[in-house]
């Protein structure tokens, strides 16, 4: 009976001692929210923002969970909207740039129509000192885009926010 007791003791030490380890791991939580005039912010809590101007809308989230950023393209012309899917990018304050591509072949956006896009791969620190030096970075959205034959790059600023 000595010996069970014993193993029960070192059983629930063991437990304690995985319960404060895990309590000194804080794990972080971002928000990104766009910068810049002309921003609208989202219609429901933790949803899209909207940016837009008279050619195409852009609803965007960033969804670190999932190391994804969600992006709603709404083309507004008459023409077809041509996205460079490939070439979207995430610049960091700190000037690493990461590729983003979508989770599957999007094509162009037919006039007056919205594509929503999952683009991956966003890799952020979840926890530590890592994770805190993100707070208040901004880090920026590129979307090169052939807008009324006509080439354009969106540039989007996002602003880090830990919790």
């Amino acid at each position: 009976m000595t010996h069970d007791l014993g193993i029960e003791a070192l059983a629930t030490l063991g437990v304690v001692a995985w319960l404060a380890s895990v309590g000194c791991a804080r794990h972080h939580v971002y928000d990104f929210h766009l910068t810049g005039p002309g921003i609208h912010p989202a219609v429901t809590l933790g949803g899209a923002e909207m940016v837009e101007d008279r050619d195409v809308r852009l609803e965007i989230l960033v969804d670190v969970a999932a190391a994804a950023v969600l992006l709603d393209i709404t083309n507004k012309t008459d023409e077809v909207l041509q996205v460079e899917w490939a070439a979207i990018t995430l610049t960091r304050s700190d000037g690493r740039v990461t590729s983003l591509r979508p989770d599957v072949d999007l094509g162009w956006i037919q006039p007056h129509e919205t594509i929503a896009a999952r683009l991956f791969a966003i890799a952020l620190p979840s926890s530590g000192s890592e994770a805190a030096a993100h707070e208040g970075q901004i880090f920026q959205l590129n979307l090169p885009a052939v807008v009324r034959r006509e080439p354009r790059l969106y540039h989007h600023a996002l602003r880090a926010h830990v919790h």
